[in-house]
């Protein structure tokens, strides 16, 4: 039996537009939300959603930072399509100072199981250096809140690496949170995206990285902390409590199916990849006129379907099955690449048998690693 594709929904506003953010996101101050949220009604009628989605997720922007109103349109919009299935993973994504416990109690009466809260840092300093509005009290008050309502999974979205940040602050940062007992942690390092303010500012340099040294002390500190914690990695940037992964995620990183709705959003079904317009206005005039906001088509099947999934699976602690891959597009990966794994596995990059993954040394540079597949 085929397993149903993924299913995700972008709402696009946030409250700021941070420096350091390359997602499709906008300030929600001056937008039309209602007008957004009838284009994407009507995508959602013309497209189809998947009844039995196997997970939903609702990202952004800042998914909650709507009205209350607006924020209750969109979930019944949503869930009146879906078929009921408690054991769903339906995960919302949500900023600290967007929270308040009417929008966790529309959250949870909607079958919302799983929320990510973006806190990004506990030092209030840090904050002010990435862009974001909330402070690091209300991380706290957030997590509780979410707590409170009886949502069963939070997860918490962390920076390290901040320009000016050293080790101890970003200890002192994860210990707190630690404290808190989450079921997900997701650590990632700050990138200097192309097209962001702070990779104009880097450029002109008026902003400064974290040294290599100090980043690649926190990598390897966080692993060693949550791993005693008892949050195991299960992807490079990503950590969690036995079964509390984000099954929505492993799924885009076993290069499974899903469907997206929303501006700039992307699909992945058949074979086939297909992205929406990331701008507001042309996705909404497409959608009306159209029924769907479509603008780029790839077609992955072959060599170019079997590198992507080798390299989305060596991301993950499970690794990839270069047997499974071959089999599934038709390739023999595993004579393929058996000189590079080989290479690889001499300087302890990867770690062969049966199942290919990232040895040691190669979750440091596990860009680097995936490129040699590429």
């Amino acid at each position: 039996m085929k397993e149903s594709p993924s299913l995700y929904v972008h709402i696009p506003f946030c409250e700021t537009k941070c420096p350091y953010c390359d997602f499709n996101s906008c300030a929600v101050e001056g937008r039309d939300v209602d007008a957004y949220l009838d284009a994407l009604r009507v995508e959602m009628d013309a497209r189809g959603v998947p009844r039995r989605p196997s997970t939903v997720f609702i990202g952004g922007g800042t998914p909650t930072v709507v009205e209350p109103r607006q924020l209750a349109r969109y979930l019944d919009d949503l869930v009146r399509r879906l078929d009921a299935d408690p054991g769903r993973e339906f995960t919302v994504e949500a900023n600290p100072g967007s929270l308040t416990a009417e929008k966790v109690a529309l959250l949870r009466d909607h079958g919302v199981n799983r929320v990510s809260l973006g806190a990004q840092s506990l030092d209030d300093r840090h904050l002010a250096t990435l862009g974001r509005v909330h402070e690091a009290a209300q991380v706290g008050e957030a997590y509780e809140l979410v707590r409170a309502g009886g949502i069963p999974q939070v997860s918490l979205d962390f920076i390290y690496a901040i320009p000016g940040q050293t080790l101890r602050e970003w200890i002192d940062t994860l210990e707190c949170a630690l404290a808190w007992e989450p079921d997900h942690l997701s650590c990632y390092a700050l990138i200097f995206e192309p097209g962001t303010e702070f990779f104009a500012r880097r450029a002109a340099g008026a902003i400064r990285p974290a040294g290599e040294r100090t980043e690649l002390a926190m990598f390897r500190w966080t692993e060693r902390r949550l791993r005693r914690a008892g949050l195991a990695r299960y992807e490079i940037s990503n950590f969690a409590r036995p079964g509390c992964e984000c099954r929505h995620n492993l799924n885009y990183w076993s290069n499974g199916s899903y469907v997206g709705f929303g501006a700039g959003a992307f699909s992945f079904v058949q074979g086939e990849r297909l992205g929406n317009d990331r701008h507001l206005g042309r996705y909404a005039a497409a959608v009306h006129d159209r029924g769907d906001a479509i603008v780029s088509r790839e077609a992955l099947d072959g060599w170019a379907a079997a590198r992507e999934t080798i390299v989305l699976g060596l991301r993950t602690a499970r690794g990839v099955d270069l047997a499974q891959v071959g089999a599934r597009f038709g390739v023999d990966a595993g004579h393929h690449y058996a000189p590079l794994i080989a290479r690889l596995e001499r300087g302890g990059y990867v770690r062969s048998g049966t199942r290919l993954r990232l040895g040691r040394r190669g979750w440091r540079v596990a860009d680097t690693v995936a490129a040699a597949f590429l």
